[in-house]
């Protein structure tokens, strides 16, 4: 590894001229001053590094020439201006020159980003006329009665041809943000007033930018030509990366949000700096931060991130926050915080678990322990530092495993809906809980070098009766579990016909040690952030790979997300599924009768659902809104839709109180069947989360059908040869 990064480092060093001559500097555009200014010195090189880390390591084997130069030209736009709402067809030709010009522009001796900072300082001038002009149109009245619509959908759509083209498309955004505020009872100077604020603030976080956040969106729009789940990520990015990955952050523990131009405390972290203090309290407005005995920062109307990256920092060291108190009798009233910062866990998206009982279509009453999976987390550089005490969610799901066998639950079922994946390791060890030993997965890199990723633990945690939920939403380490429990005919999977399909690999190289020694310079901070970039793709024990394909559900079940479009293949340059040779693996159990039965009995149980019939009947509106793609802007025909969606829904919640008799009197809340940290699992809180009731059904035949207890050491199973 040493070896090779020193030889990365000569490369870096001599260039990558032999690819291609930079453009001369008489063929760029003219310079843009005021975003030109943001430019670090090191920028270039940094863009040099991400090139060749991405030319030499990523995965697909692709490099850095006239095609990626075109796709990135194309992506750049694009992520300025995904809509087509700002930039005219004009705008863009100007640059077109150059697009097959950004590869050499990038492998030369001291790449030239001037393209990326010319395009961005076009965007702003073009946001501020936008602004300016849509507070004008504000002014203006709106006839609600005229036969307009809108296009919902300009993703295909050309640039416009003109400034007049885009006055007309932004016409009919603005009177459907101001038809919307009136549907839902806001008055006609609210509406106003509220979508000139939201204008002046868009105007004013355009302009408020800093270099390396140009460069971010830049090198993105490069990395996105490779695939869909490599980035560059500025050193903010990196943290906030990190933070999600390990479920701890060093700073005062407590969430944040943008409140107008101020910035408000929601909530505190229990046991965290800020709560302990118990000078801050949900609803209080920082208005400016220190570090220790430094001058104070205002941070009125300061961008929601910079003010975090402000409060966070290294664990001991004082931060002051000018707070004006929630309880306060008027703004002028203010006070100083003075708060030490600490390592603080975050724990609302830890792996939890609830108990439910359900009766069997055979009158049989089972408890099931249901655990909630949101990620796959772990704290590596506590695991690496030697802290036995590193936050790890195979761990978490040990001690729960251990709770759950305590009260004596019948069978497991394991959610993972809105589980987008995470740490490969945990999704390893994770999965050894449930099988004795053997391969989980197999991984395969651009030499095509494979290796078999084992389960390290021999013991088996739980051994009884599993189901696995999962949904197009699933990803990636979610799709290694739920492929290994599958393969090994360890349990079930319901949910969507398939999952996500995300089967690759990705690593994260923090940039900032080759910066310095490509410049032969030390920075105090981090100032060069990380490449995420594929570089392997993963196999299941049975040598297909998830990747476009996902895990196919043993029993699907229709669900929401489907809706959604966002499954892995639909993906732009999402890389294509292929095969690789199975793995030597003892399969536990044949459970393909035992399926087959039990997806019948579903089946019988979801035709005769009524909220099967409702999601039935709110796919086929959604799928017919799609094609139309369009909105009306006639107040009395939104009138009439809004009119028959909330009779419907009035219909819905009737029929649904009588069912689950839900019915309350008028002066109590009404019951909450659902977990309200999953919304989008049903779209109301009030509404059941039916999918994991009949995932429980179906848990319940398999409970009648093998009398509850499975011992998986003892399944008998036949080695294959592979």
């Amino acid at each position: 590894m040493k070896t090779y990064y020193f030889i990365f480092i000569s490369l870096l060093l001599w260039g990558f001229n032999s690819f291609g001559d930079q453009p001369s500097k008489d063929q760029l555009p003219p310079a843009a001053d005021q975003t030109a200014s943001l430019q670090e010195d090191y920028h270039p090189y940094l863009a040099r590094i991400v090139a060749g880390y991405l030319s030499y390591n990523h995965y697909s084997g692709m490099r850095i020439d006239d095609f990626t130069s075109r796709e990135m030209f194309d992506n750049y736009f694009k992520m300025l201006d995904y809509n087509k709402m700002y930039f005219t067809a004009s705008d863009v030709e100007q640059f077109r020159p150059f697009q097959y010009a950004l590869d050499d522009m990038l492998l030369s001796r001291k790449p030239d980003l001037r393209l990326a900072f010319d395009v961005y300082e076009l965007f702003q001038k073009r946001v501020k006329e936008r602004v300016h002009a849509n507070l004008a149109l504000l002014d203006q009245k709106f006839d609600f009665t005229l036969d307009e619509s809108i296009c919902t959908d300009r993703e295909d759509a050309e640039w416009a041809s003109s400034k007049a083209e885009l006055d007309e498309l932004w016409r009919k955004r603005i009177k459907e943000q101001v038809l919307g505020f009136l549907l839902r009872d806001k008055s006609y100077e609210e509406t106003i007033e509220l979508l000139k604020k939201r204008y002046k603030r868009n105007l004013k976080d355009v302009y408020d930018v800093k270099g390396v956040e140009i460069l971010e969106r830049y090198l993105t729009a490069l990395t996105s030509v490779f695939d869909p789940h490599s980035s560059y990520m500025k050193p903010a990015s990196k943290e906030n990366f990190n933070i999600g990955m390990e479920h701890a952050v060093e700073g005062i523990g407590a969430t944040l949000r943008r409140d107008q131009e101020y910035t408000a405390i929601v909530d505190l972290t229990p046991g965290g700096p800020a709560q302990l203090s118990g000078e801050l309290q949900p609803g209080d407005k920082i208005i400016a931060v220190a570090q220790g005995e430094e001058e104070p920062v205002d941070i009125i109307d300061m961008k929601l991130q910079r003010v975090v990256s402000m409060i966070r920092g290294k664990k001991g060291t004082e931060v002051r926050l000018t707070v004006i108190p929630s309880q306060g009798l008027d703004s002028s009233e203010t006070k100083i915080v003075s708060i030490t910062r600490d390592k603080v866990k975050i724990t609302a998206n830890d792996a939890k678990y609830e108990i439910k009982e359900i009766k069997s279509s055979n009158g049989h009453s089972y408890k099931f322990g249901v655990i909630d999976i949101p990620g796959f987390y772990q704290d590596t550089n506590a695991r690496y530092s030697g802290d036995e005490n590193y936050k790890s969610l195979t761990k978490d799901v040990r001690k729960i495993l251990a709770e759950l066998k305590e009260k004596q639950v019948d069978a497991i079922a394991i959610d993972l809906r809105l589980n987008s994946g995470g740490s490969l390791p945990e999704a390893i060890t994770l999965s050894g809980l449930f099988i004795k030993d053997g391969p989980i997965v197999q991984v395969q890199d651009r030499q095509s070098r494979k290796r078999v990723l084992e389960d390290p633990d021999p013991e088996i945690v739980y051994e009884g009766p599993l189901v696995v939920l999962t949904s197009a939403m699933s990803a990636s380490a979610s799709e290694i579990f739920a492929g290994a429990i599958q393969d090994y005919g360890r349990g079930i999977v319901i949910g969507s016909e398939s999952t996500h399909g995300k089967g690759t690999v990705q690593n994260m190289v923090g940039l900032q040690r080759t910066l310095e020694q490509l410049l032969d310079h030390r920075y105090e901070k981090d100032v060069a952030g990380a490449l995420k970039f594929t570089i392997q793709q993963f196999y299941r024990v049975n040598g297909s790979s998830t990747q476009n394909r996902g895990i196919v559900s043993d029993i699907a079940l229709p669900s929401p997300y489907d809706r959604y479009g966002m499954r892995e293949e639909e993906l732009p340059r999402s890389l294509p599924w292929n095969e690789i040779d199975p793995a030597e693996y003892v399969k536990i159990a044949d459970l393909g009768e035992l399926i087959n039965e039990l997806k019948a009995l579903s089946a019988k149980r979801v035709e005769k659902n009524k909220e099967f019939q409702y999601l039935k009947e709110d796919l086929a509106y959604w799928d017919q809104l799609e094609e139309e793609s369009t909105l009306s802007l006639n107040m009395d025909v939104r009138k009439k839709e809004m009119m028959r969606l909330d009779e419907l829904e009035k219909n819905r919640k009737a029929e649904r109180e009588k069912r689950l008799g839900l019915t309350k009197p008028k002066d109590e809340s009404p019951a909450k069947t659902q977990s309200e940290n999953k919304p989008g699992k049903a779209g109301d809180k009030d509404i059941p989360d039916f999918i994991l009731e009949e995932a429980l059904n179906i848990l319940a035949d398999y409970c009648d059908r093998t009398g509850i207890k499975i011992v998986a050491s003892e399944l008998s199973g036949q080695r294959k040869e592979m």
